[in-house]
C-alpha cells in the first residue's frame, strides 16, 4: 500500500480506520500473499468472503425496501444485477483500488476482477474494523444503486 494509508483510505472511506492491517490485508491480492508469524497465509481472499455477504445482505435490504410490491425473483435477479462482477470493478476503479491492490507483476490486472475483489474485501475489513452501520453506509455512498436503470433493465426481462 503507499505511504500514506491513513489519509489514502480516508479519502475513500470518509473515516479513518481503528486497525488498519485488516484494510492492508483487504489490497492483498493471492498472487501476493504474505506468511504471518503464525504460519498462516495472508492475503484478501477471506476478507473477500465477508465483504461479499455484507454486500449482499446491504443490497438486499435496500432492494426490498424499495420495491416493496415485487416477489422474491425479481427482488433475486434486481439485487444480482446490482453486485455483478462489472459493476463491482467499475466502483472499485473509480474509486482508486486498482492503484491501491498488491499483485505479482506476473499476473496481468486485466481480464479478471480482482479490483472487485478487492473492493469486497474493503468492505468486509470495514464491516470487521467498524460494523454493519458502517458497511451498509460506505455501500450506500458510492451510488451503486441506480434503482431506476436497474429497474428498466430487470423489468424487460422478469
Amino acid at each position: 500500500m503507499n505511504k500514506e494509508p491513513y489519509s489514502s483510505l480516508y479519502k475513500i472511506l470518509g473515516f479513518y480506520p481503528d486497525n488498519i492491517h485488516l484494510y492492508e490485508q483487504a489490497f492483498l491480492h493471492k498472487s501476493s500473499s504474505v506468511e504471518s508469524g503464525d504460519g498462516r497465509w495472508l492475503n484478501n481472499e477471506r476478507l473477500e468472503f465477508l465483504g461479499d455477504a455484507v454486500l449482499d445482505a446491504v443490497v438486499a435490504d435496500i432492494v426490498y425496501k424499495h420495491f416493496q410490491n415485487k416477489r422474491e425473483g425479481f427482488l433475486t435477479n434486481t439485487r444480482s444485477k446490482i453486485v455483478q462482477r462489472e459493476t463491482m470493478n467499475r466502483v472499485a476503479v473509480e474509486l482508486g483500488l486498482d492503484k491501491m491492490v498488491v499483485y505479482s507483476a506476473k499476473l496481468s490486472s486485466h481480464n479478471n476482477h480482482m479490483y472487485g475483489n478487492a473492493l469486497e474485501a474493503l468492505i468486509g475489513a470495514i464491516y470487521l474494523d467498524g460494523g454493519f452501520a458502517n458497511a451498509k453506509e460506505f455501500i450506500a455512498s458510492f451510488k451503486l444503486l441506480p434503482i431506476t436503470s436497474v429497474k428498466k433493465s430487470i423489468s424487460n426481462r422478469v
